[in-house]
């Protein structure tokens, strides 16, 4: 995602222990704090980075538990509402984690993003062994702020799962929400189970674009790209051979905006992304990759004459030799012919 205008205006935080233990050993506070410039910039660091790293743009389920997103919406329509139902949000954290999640605290932040009311829910996991430190005042508990702050600016905690949510239509009183979630813990093989956890079960929301869907108008636009308006040769099939890596690679999710300057020349990416934006899909925002839908094991090239060269991603890569301009938009095949037939 693009990096959001989001500022903070109060924090809730509640210590959560290891999943799977009994409620009571949670510690819930019922204040919320407003965060001095040192947190206040910490924590805005985190969010931005987070999302602008790994984000997915998420939606409700309505077919998953709604304690946590309803929760999130009341907070948006009324910021008096903001300590209860960040406590709903912390019991319910704390019901669905099992024993293998680790101790950690669960901040709800609102703030504003592009001038909007907005909520940020995060999960930050802490070492075991240190004591959750509140200040009470007039009956009323907050996380004491030095103790958060020798916590979050000493790397005794981490910030491993970050949400940011807005209304839908702000206009509609029955607006649900809409955001993005980033999971800094996704790993190659049990990435998909994390992001489930934090993202269904515990969030109730789902991908606003399915993954296969998502890839398939992403290859569908870099295509459209590469053919319409790339006009030197050499540099398009350099293009294809990148989206094909790209598509067979070990990586769990595809950014476009990560595509195109690890891959594209920095005078075509603004189109590129704009390709990419008109198909539907945020420039910034990861997917999750599904190439159920498309064609990643080789390649058609298509000549003027109308000849046809078939062959694999490798056959591009290692054996088709496109030239530039210089070299009259040629083609060089780099193979011993086997056999030769007429039709």
């Amino acid at each position: 995602m693009m990096d959001p205008d989001f500022d903070i205006t109060f924090v809730m935080i509640h210590d959560l222990p290891r999943g799977g233990r009994d409620v009571a050993e949670m510690t819930l506070t019922d204040a919320p704090i407003k965060l001095d410039d040192q947190l206040r910039n910490y924590f805005r660091s985190k969010i931005i980075d987070s999302l602008r790293r790994r984000g997915i743009e998420v939606t409700v389920d309505p077919y998953k538990d709604p304690t946590v997103s309803h929760a999130i919406a009341q907070i948006i329509r009324d910021e008096a509402s903001l300590p209860g139902q960040s406590q709903l949000i912390a019991r319910r954290l704390h019901a669905v984690q099992t024993g293998i999640n680790p101790p950690g605290l669960l901040t709800v932040i609102l703030g504003t993003k592009d001038s909007q009311p907005a909520v940020s829910v995060l999960k930050l996991e802490r070492e075991e062994g240190i004591r959750f430190q509140v200040h009470e005042s007039h009956g009323r508990r907050t996380v004491d702020l030095q103790f958060l702050r020798d916590l979050t600016l000493t790397n005794k905690t981490k910030v491993f799962k970050t949400s940011l949510f807005t209304l839908e239509d702000p206009s509609r009183p029955d607006s649900s929400i809409i955001g993005s979630v980033s999971d800094d813990q996704r790993g190659q093989l049990q990435g998909r189970g994390v992001a489930d956890f934090f993202l269904n079960t515990f969030l109730g929301c789902t991908l606003r674009v399915s993954p296969a869907r998502a890839t398939f108008e992403f290859v569908k636009a870099a295509e459209e790209f590469f053919n319409n308006s790339v006009i030197n040769p050499e540099k398009r099939g350099r293009y294809q051979v990148a989206l094909l890596s790209t598509m067979q690679d070990q990586q769990l999710d595809v950014t476009p905006e990560v595509f195109a300057e690890t891959h594209l020349d920095t005078a075509d990416r603004p189109e590129f992304l704009d390709y990419v934006q008109r198909h539907g899909l945020a420039p910034g925002a990861a997917f999750e990759k599904d190439t159920s839908l498309v064609k990643i094991k080789g390649f058609k090239m298509t000549f003027e004459n109308g000849m046809v060269l078939v062959g694999s991603a490798d056959d591009l890569r290692e054996r088709v030799q496109i030239n530039g301009e210089d070299e009259g938009h040629g083609v060089h095949i780099r193979d011993a012919m086997k056999q030769l037939q007429g039709r």
